[in-house]
């Protein structure tokens, strides 16, 4: 496939995208296409206040848990392994602490991103993050109802679409996924929810947003997907402005991985802030889904798309689906 021009930059993974918001549209109430959602999202929620923290990535957390430790940061481990370490030193409590106190889930509201997300018909959405920002977003969202799964015994009463937090939620419903031995007995423990993943993997298109490929989250999930589906695997889609080199973007597609870059359409020169940067880029895909809706028989005199949503300043062109994906 060669590269689309969307714009003025070329993006050579456009045509992923749409096999995405064809497969997205293919349904009724929902489609064939399911979500996962990272910490890379989370700082796009919109703070009360001025005084409000910055929302952490995973790094940040490492950080944090490595200054507990050692009274530096900067350690090369992987943060499952320092909270380890920092459950080990300090105990359980002590570790479920630190997440609350270092994710200030209360001092902000859903933003854009978030409506956005549930403004789209996925099969599911699983978020791998803590905090209650997706369910929240629900109440802003009139068009859509997902229903929400917080622990194994919510499975049989939610009907899809759903959202589903796949490693606990603020801020009582616990084990917060965050050790290394969290993980290692993770498809033990939490069987159920690993079923509706593999279950979601074999019906979907499977996206991820908020994670970069070194991502302890991506790294566990994305493995146990080639451990226990094998050649049978679905390809997954890691999206976002992934800034890859030639060898960690054949190492993703090795692993089953088809990344999509978003970086051409962002350059950093342009988005010096990394955090607005992602907010765009998010936003511009978000759109770009949601303009392969198909028409609406009902409107007269001409069959046209919904347009609930207007792109935000500086978001480049959305591009709209080819004539036979118009439905």
């Amino acid at each position: 496939m060669g590269a689309v021009v969307v714009g003025e930059a070329p993006l050579p993974d456009m045509p992923h995208i749409e096999e995405i918001r064809r497969r997205l549209w293919a349904g009724r109430e929902f489609g064939q296409a399911a979500l996962m959602v990272g910490a890379g999202v989370s700082p796009q929620a919109e703070p009360r206040s001025s005084a409000a923290a910055p929302f952490p990535l995973w790094r940040d957390l490492g950080e944090k848990l490595s200054r507990g430790l050692y009274g530096q940061g900067g350690s090369t481990e992987s943060v499952p392994r320092i909270a380890a370490e920092y459950e080990t030193v300090f105990g359980r409590p002590a570790l479920d602490r630190i997440l609350l106190e270092v994710i200030p889930d209360d001092d902000y509201a859903p933003g854009r991103i978030h409506e956005l997300i549930l403004s789209l018909p996925w099969s599911d959405v699983f978020t791998t993050n803590y905090d209650t920002l997706l369910e929240r977003a629900r109440g802003r969202v009139y068009d859509k109802r997902y229903e929400l799964v917080t622990t194994a015994a919510d499975i049989p009463g939610r009907m899809k679409p759903r959202i589903v937090k796949l490693h606990g939620s603020f801020p009582s419903q616990r084990p917060f996924i965050v050790t290394e031995e969290d993980y290692r007995t993770y498809p033990f423990q939490s069987a159920p929810f690993v079923n509706m993943v593999q279950q979601s993997l074999m019906e979907n298109v499977f996206c991820l947003i908020g994670f970069s490929g070194d991502d302890a989250n991506f790294f566990y999930w994305s493995g146990w997907v080639r451990d226990n589906l094998g050649t049978a695997a679905p390809p997954i889609y890691l999206i976002g402005v992934l800034n890859l080199s030639l060898g960690r973007r054949q190492l993703l597609i090795a692993r089953r991985v088809i990344p999509i870059d978003l970086s051409p359409l962002f350059p950093p020169a342009r988005w010096p802030n990394a955090t607005i940067r992602h907010g765009k880029a998010m936003e511009w895909l978000l759109l770009t889904l949601m303009a392969g809706a198909p028409r609406n028989p009902m409107a007269w005199p001409r069959l046209v798309r919904p347009r609930r949503w207007v792109p935000s300043d500086g978001v480049p062109t959305i591009p709209e689906p080819p004539d036979d994906e118009q439905r």
